[in-house]
């Protein structure tokens, strides 16, 4: 085979550990080098230039955690995004990653080159900041792309914005309180990051805040507490992102039951009748307003939005005594924000702004906060655009394929396997930088000849309406476990226990989709999996106690296990036809 020069684009936690991946597959026969290009003075990609004071992560250390550099176990469950970028960095020195990182070089282009003047495919050229920025080039035969999928912030027209008599800017310009203090707030967008920004904006003493979106959300906190059930106050806080299993909910799962997404559905029915049970309505946990439709509420469809601090704000004017308070159920908003007075008002996305600064609401009758607030005169002087980011790829040659157009496991293009977007898919309820590993040892392994490129239909993506913005989400288990059997990094059942004991196994079964479980066996193994399986990822489990493995393990388990046996038993007797690959 001949050798391989790939250039890595992006030190944030994608770039990092494609760098590493590569790097430890480079063998005397078949070696690969690898050079990562930053535009950035240091590494850390959006953690570290789009962070904000008190921003934490929601996803769990466990789970954002790559497979063999783990946090002390002492670390609390969720850090914060210094914390995090000091891990990232300790991640480069761990792994002797800094020779192969060219900070400050931002790639300007990337050109195809004619194959008849050189062995390599492509040219990237880059601005080298430690020469005051003279272009330079690096020729290569693969290119990783992994500058993520939040750079380029995108920011739609509000007519009349000018009217605004005060300040306007991007969440990606947010730093600190004191850009919030006596100001009136206007947060557009109703993602994690406007949650924080609400917050936030309460607690700098806001002289009024309030929060527009068109459709609404899913609260769900980051970790589960708070909450009484028969006047007993549950207080594990235990990270919801490793609450969905591995056995037959998401690795061994009969091709018919993934395509219909059936597994989702029943385990909406449920989830909405436990948060009534537990916080009295269905919208999310502890959610009086910015319900979604119910045609669109539900793990097949939406982002799960973590950042529930705000919560007992937003609700302040619409929550209703629970249906069950009787029986001592209910949740327990933490004391400093049960006992303020202060609320976050929320609306339709704006129409536009008149003349005077006032703020025209989209008219919503269907909505209750839009019906509240239709005659309020809500005049902001700071709007925050909380409306995510768009993906821009005007460095690369218009040849080449970009994110949108990767039709092989959202990695790459069927024409172009030498270019792969790493990090560019979104889970519903996980994290990316777990995702970008494993998207990282997938392309790995598809460059060496380990693999086939995979010509199964994918079953892991969220539904999304034709016009969504977002085309790009996917159910965190299903594509981990999906890529993990492309790659040969799903562990048979039988040959984990017999190779590493009953303990793992069941760790295994009863634990989320942790990446260190595809390195267990495989083509990728690490001799650090097996400890890091039996003791950190056990312990996630541990902490469930009995009724928790029972309603988040064995219940679902034996419930979908016996779902997979019918399909399989309908498939051999004809009724479901064998899946069929293209």
């Amino acid at each position: 085979m001949p050798a391989m020069r790939v250039a890595v684009i992006g030190a944030g936690p994608g770039g990092l550990v494609t760098l590493k991946t590569l790097l430890e597959a480079s063998t005397p026969e078949r070696p690969i080098e690898v050079c990562l290009f930053e535009a950035e003075e240091d590494i850390g990609g959006t953690f570290q230039y789009r962070s904000y004071e008190n921003a934490e992560l929601v996803s769990s250390k466990q789970l954002t955690s790559f497979s063999d550099h783990r946090f002390p176990l002492e670390t609390p469950d969720h850090i914060s995004l210094p914390q995090y970028v000091d891990y990232l960095k300790s991640y480069v020195d761990r792994f002797d990653l800094a020779p192969f990182i060219k900070l400050g070089c931002r790639v300007s282009r990337i050109t195809p080159l004619a194959q008849s003047s050189t062995k390599w495919k492509h040219r990237v050229h880059y601005l080298d900041g430690r020469i005051g920025g003279k272009e330079r080039t690096y020729d290569c035969s693969e290119i990783a792309i992994c500058t993520g999928l939040h750079v380029e912030p995108n920011i739609p027209i509000i007519p009349g914005i000018e009217n605004v008599k005060g300040e306007a800017f991007h969440s990606s310009q947010y730093k600190r309180r004191s850009q919030l203090t006596g100001r009136d707030v206007l947060v557009l967008g109703c993602g994690e990051t406007a949650m924080d920004i609400a917050y936030e904006a309460i607690k700098a003493d806001a002289t009024s805040v309030t929060m527009c979106f068109r459709t609404g959300f899913l609260s769900f906190p980051k970790a589960l507490s708070r909450f009484k059930v028969f006047g007993k106050q549950f207080k594990g806080g235990l990270p919801i992102d490793g609450l969905i299993t591995n056995l037959f909910e998401t690795a061994y799962v009969h091709h018919a039951i993934a395509r219909s997404r059936l597994r989702w559905f029943v385990s909406d029915f449920v989830i909405k009748r436990v948060l009534w049970f537990l916080t009295g309505t269905q919208a999310g946990m502890n959610q009086h307003v910015g319900g979604l439709p119910q045609d669109r509420l539900g793990r097949a469809y939406v982002f799960l939005n973590k950042s529930s601090k705000a919560m007992p704000y937003l609700n302040r004017p619409y929550q209703e005594k629970h249906p069950l308070a009787f029986l001592g159920n209910g949740y327990v908003d933490p004391p400093e924000d049960a006992n303020s007075k202060k609320w976050v008002d929320t609306c339709s996305f704006p129409e536009q702004i008149d003349e005077t600064g006032k703020v025209i609401f989209e008219a919503r009758p269907d909505r209750k906060d839009w019906r509240r607030l239709k005659n309020a005169a809500v005049r902001p002087n700071c709007v925050v655009y909380c409306t995510g980011y768009k993906q821009v790829f005007s460095w690369l040659d218009q040849s080449y394929p970009t994110a949108s157009d990767a039709n092989v496991r959202n990695i790459i293009n069927s024409s172009h396997p030498d270019i792969a977007f790493i990090g560019f898919v979104r889970p519903g309820v996980g994290a990316i930088p777990p995702i970008a590993e494993q998207q990282a040892m997938w392309w790995t392994a598809l460059l060496l000849g380990r693999m086939e490129v995979p010509k199964d239909p994918p079953h892991y993506h969220l539904l999304a309406r034709r016009d969504g913005r977002i085309q790009y989400g996917v159910d965190h288990s299903a594509y981990m476990s999906t890529l993990a059997k492309d790659f040969g990094g799903a562990p048979g059942l039988f040959e984990l226990g017999r190779t590493h004991g009953l303990r793992i196994l069941l760790t295994y079964c009863f634990g989320a989709s942790f990446v260190t479980f595809y390195r267990l066996m495989g083509p990728f193994k690490s001799a650090d999996a097996p400890h890091i399986a039996s003791t950190e990822l056990a312990e996630t489990i541990t902490r469930r106690g009995m009724l928790g493995n029972l309603f988040f393990g064995i219940i679902p388990m034996v419930f979908y296990g016996l779902l997979n046996g019918i399909a399989l038993t309908l498939e051999v007797f004809g009724f479901i036809p064998k899946e069929v690959t293209v």
